[in-house]
């Protein structure tokens, strides 16, 4: 989907959504906008992150 698309309908500008797309850091209602325009389910993406870093957490400390 192009950036811009996404940029109207979250109402920021196109670099803005480049940026965020590359970074870790958003605002969360712009990232429920962005997840809702492309067709994703904001939730699901957040469980998925909170499970991913909880793997990630669970080898650390099982690898101490």
């Amino acid at each position: 989907m192009p950036k811009t698309k996404i940029a109207q309908a979250v109402g920021i500008n196109r670099l803005s959504v480049a940026k965020h797309l590359k970074s870790d850091d958003m605002r969360l209602s712009e990232f429920i906008a962005t997840a809702q325009t492309v067709g994703a389910d904001p939730v699901k993406i957040l469980d998925d992150a909170i499970k991913a870093e909880k793997q990630k957490t669970s080898a650390v400390t099982e690898a101490a």
